[in-house]
């Protein structure tokens, strides 16, 4: 188990380090080309309850073609949400795509909260790493009080898809995340009570490794169903047959 450990944290170092070095104009280009093929795929078309992460200004996939795409077309969306309280510093982040020390010290559960309109989209702030940051409550309605709602509520509407960001991924889908666990823990408690919704990465070129290169695994991490870059949809063995079924 140890040697798995440094082998991931050698990998995310190494990969974290060559995602700094991608131009902001190409890391557009590459998002762009990811919409595109996603916009041609089934299972993003036909999908009623969407959980999409909320990317970074810089090195990482950016999201907000998705985002702005999914809230126009009526989606339900739900988006990341780490609910520590306050931030103790300028540098913290509610969101658990930020740089690992940006997130909480001590330890949280990631929740999938509501995003509703353009409108509330537009009235969130962004935090000190260019995330947006939508809080606890929409931002589109007077009501003070108008809790977000949890896509972990039994009264929620199931998720068909999630979106999924992380540091490197490899051909037989499975996912190198920032060390944190968010994902992993959000969907053992999710499926716990309900059927698994498609997992599908999205990722810029560099992030997916040469055939035959691994991302290191343990028990507890999750497989995801497909991984999306601008060369193409990289499905996992069986997970295709499914969305046709």
């Amino acid at each position: 188990m140890a040697a798995t450990f440094a082998l991931k944290s050698s990998l995310r170092k190494s990969m974290l380090k060559t995602l700094r070095g991608i131009s902001d104009q190409d890391v557009e280009r590459q998002s762009q080309a990811v919409f595109r093929l996603l916009l041609d795929q089934p299972f993003f078309k036909q999908a009623k309850s969407v959980g999409c992460y909320l990317s970074m200004a810089h090195g990482e996939l950016r999201t907000d073609g998705i985002v702005t795409h999914l809230l126009k077309r009526g989606t339900s969306l739900y988006t990341p949400y780490l609910p520590f309280p306050a931030p103790t510093s300028s540098t913290e982040s509610h969101n658990p795509t930020a740089p690992a020390a940006a997130t909480p010290k001590v330890e949280v559960d990631m929740k999938m909260l509501r995003l509703y309109s353009q409108a509330d989209l537009e009235k969130c702030p962004l935090d000190k790493w260019g995330i947006v940051d939508p809080g606890e409550y929409r931002r589109d309605v007077a009501v003070d009080d108008s809790k977000r709602e949890d896509a972990l509520n039994s009264k929620s509407p199931p998720l068909d898809l999630i979106l999924i960001p992380g540091v490197a991924f490899d051909e037989e889908c499975n996912r190198l995340g920032r060390g944190k666990a968010y994902y992993d823990r959000f969907l053992l408690s999710y499926t716990s009570n309900r059927p698994s919704p498609l997992l599908v990465a999205v990722a810029l070129s560099p992030q997916v490794l040469s055939p035959g290169e691994k991302v290191p695994t343990t028990d507890t991490d999750f497989q995801l169903d497909a991984v999306v870059s601008p060369e193409g949809i990289t499905w996992r063995k069986g997970a295709e047959d499914k969305m046709t079924r």
